[in-house]
């Protein structure tokens, strides 16, 4: 996919401010597959509240779904924040879009403002908004236990941009953290990445521990009750220990930096499990005859998570 490259601060800000409906035909505007999701609204857009919240001519208010703002401060929002409302300007107001929501009826459809949570397609193109703003770098993925049904392709376009360093990924603001650099960003939504030390359940909880002292270093906790989510996706976190994993979610205070997970889809598993190589014992002829060829294992790799 052909992106913009995004700059940081006022030089970025200035340029998708000033950004004409032409230079979004400069980029392959990114579509998706809503198969999982029920279409459950059609209508035109008339204002942007803010980056996450738009309002629809018939008066109902839509919450973006599946985004993050890192910078998102709804009195004084910052430079990401700020370039998402004018994107959004420029591409939705004034225009019929599609809404996709959850398929369940009861949960993921209403937010607790009665705000309609949804993704949201520009009927002139069929491009996806949250597509484009993750496509941009203004937005990273945050999904929730009752709207998870879009997160793979989100995260693959995420994964795209920070690969490309554009929007919020060129930036050292807002960067991948460390294991160990979780502790300084305690009480915010956070993208982590590292290596799994152990793996213990304690009191109906699943412990993956990214440090050698649970009690200080960062440690992510599933519950059991959440562990069945995982194993009907037939993802097995208890195999986890030595791997690599990129997690994101809201970081507490709890014997050290500690994240609550209670959907798979907050993981991204970027390791493969490789097979040990088998010893290969070699024995003498008695006479040396032919020479004969010996068949060794190959050491294939396991398939990834996600």
């Amino acid at each position: 996919m052909k992106l913009i490259r995004t700059i940081a601060a006022l030089s970025f800000l200035s340029i998708l401010f000033f950004l004409s409906r032409s230079a979004y035909a400069e980029i392959e505007l990114p579509q998706a597959n809503f198969e999982d999701m029920r279409r459950t609204m059609t209508g035109r857009i008339t204002e942007i509240i803010n980056p996450l919240t738009v309002k629809m001519e018939d008066g109902e208010i839509i919450h973006l779904a599946g985004l993050d703002y890192p910078d998102l401060d709804y009195y004084e929002p910052g430079d990401i924040a700020v370039t998402a409302i004018k994107i959004l300007e420029d591409f939705l107001t004034d225009k019929d879009v599609t809404l996709y929501q959850t398929k369940s009826k009861d949960k993921g459809r209403i937010n607790r403002f009665g705000h309609h949570i949804a993704h949201i397609v520009r009927k002139e193109d069929n491009v996806w908004t949250q597509g484009l703003l993750l496509a941009l770098g203004t937005a990273r993925v945050r999904t929730t236990e009752y709207n998870l049904e879009m997160a793979k392709q989100m995260l693959a376009i995420e994964d795209k941009a920070r690969i490309n360093k554009n929007g919020l990924w060129e930036e050292n603001r807002f960067p991948v953290l460390t294991p160990k650099q979780a502790n300084d960003k305690i009480g915010t939504y956070q993208v982590i990445e590292g290596n799994i030390k152990s793996v213990s359940m304690r009191k109906n909880r699943l412990y993956l521990n990214f440090g050698n002292n649970w009690r200080e270093d960062f440690t992510v906790s599933i519950s059991s009750f959440d562990l069945k989510k995982f194993t009907r996706q037939k993802i097995n976190p208890q195999n986890w220990s030595g791997k690599r994993i990129r997690v994101r979610g809201w970081i507490e205070s709890y014997n050290g930096p500690y994240i609550k997970i209670d959907h798979p889809e907050r993981f991204e598993a970027i390791f493969e499990q490789d097979l040990e190589t088998p010893k290969v014992t070699e024995k003498t002829p008695k006479k040396p005859k032919k020479a004969t060829k010996k068949k060794t294992k190959k050491n294939n790799a396991l398939p990834t998570y996600n």
